[in-house]
């Protein structure tokens, strides 16, 4: 059995250069090998960013557990700590038989590099999985708020305007129509909200690769895919994006009593729609039926409304802005503690609770019954 919380609480890094830099040392000090894979796009500072993978386990067991950070960008840090967690207090012995673990570090390493929860084309990776494939559900009712999410002001512009307009749309459409505009992905606003693109960007290119070369061809597959944002604070949500009825919701529910999972489809009380494009999802089907479960696993962090606002700020920076001036680099630090919080209780919530999650999810992987 491994340890189901790490042997130490670690403050998040700030930067994805640290998260890089501690993953590499994790996967040295415990004798395994890192595979790195750089993306054109580069940091901040001109540096090379990359998306870094190692296997724990017996290398060919027919059982993997999948876990990624940063698929969300900014989300990504204390996914980072949390695979350095894993890594470091899983020894050779405490894995299940038959069971391969694969980590999959910073998949949208521009958006960690420069605290974004887009990649380097304003695109939302997790609307845009194998969009090479074929044309994504159209949202149209995103067309309606673009000019309000994303406005082209001058200055930066009035979040009182924002609560006024957002209002007015909950009393003329309802909250589910403004909350699936805003969320479900669109492709039409190559600048919006949650646009996921004309082609399958590169960092999705990359790990689709990484997925045909490590996890098909096992008999069973889970997928946990680390997020923040959605959900009570410092608590996690698993977001099933199945009705309640089937095997997958009820897998989770059974196998991960410590966490909230919330039925995306299906569900009335569902808090978040059902999204285009989603990398959980699509690697699940990528196996055969009856052989995969997938999860978006969020840590809660500020509430939704404060989420919004530091949303809207942030990328009226990046469309029209300066971070050297102050009030500019002041929205964008807000957007990043909506994500990672600065905040030390908060850090070890998600820690431990985070430690508790990726141990169940190792032991559902060995215990899996078709």
């Amino acid at each position: 059995m491994i340890a189901t919380t790490p042997p130490s609480v670690r403050r998040v890094p700030l930067s994805y250069d640290e998260c890089r830099t501690r993953f590499r040392h994790e996967v040295a000090r415990a004798s395994l090998e890192v595979e790195s894979f750089p993306i054109e796009a580069r940091g901040p500072e001109g540096q090379e960013l990359t998306i870094d993978v190692t296997t724990f386990g017996p290398g060919d067991a027919s059982r993997a557990l999948l876990v990624m950070s940063g698929v969300h960008g900014v989300e990504g840090f204390i996914g980072s700590v949390l695979q350095c967690d894993l890594i470091a207090r899983t020894g050779p012995g405490d894995l299940p038989d038959d069971v391969d673990v694969v980590v999959v570090h910073a998949v949208n390493p521009w958006g960690m590099a420069w605290w974004r929860r887009e990649n380097e084309s304003n695109v939302d990776l997790n609307r845009n999985w194998r969009r090479d494939d074929g044309e994504p559900r159209q949202n149209d009712a995103y067309d309606e708020i673009h000019h309000l999410a994303c406005p082209d002001t001058p200055t930066m512009p009035d979040v009182s305007v924002l609560g006024v307009e957002a209002a007015a749309l909950v009393e003329r459409h309802g909250e589910a129509w403004v909350r699936d505009a805003i969320t479900k992905g669109q492709y039409r606003h190559p600048d919006g909200m949650h646009y996921g693109g004309i082609r399958t960007e590169e960092s999705n290119r990359i790990l689709e690769a990484l997925v045909e070369e490590r996890i098909l061809g096992r008999e069973h597959l889970l997928v946990l895919d680390l997020h923040t944002g959605h959900g009570p604070t410092g608590e996690i949500t698993l977001l099933s994006d199945a009705d309640p009825s089937t095997e997958q919701h009820r897998y989770l529910t059974e196998r991960f009593p410590g966490a909230t999972v919330e039925a995306t489809v299906g569900n009335p009380d569902a808090t978040t729609g059902t999204k285009s494009g989603q990398i959980a999802n699509g690697i699940r089907d990528l196996m055969p039926a009856g052989t995969a479960v997938s999860t978006s696993a969020e840590i809660g962090t500020a509430p939704d409304m404060e989420q919004l606002v530091a949303t809207y700020r942030s990328r009226w920076v990046h469309r029209h802005g300066d971070r050297s001036v102050p009030e500019h680099a002041e929205a964008i630090w807000e957007y990043r503690c909506c994500f990672a919080p600065d905040d030390r209780e908060w850090e070890r919530r998600a820690i431990e609770r985070g430690a508790d999650l990726l141990s169940a999810g190792i032991e559902a992987v060995g215990g899996w019954e078709p």
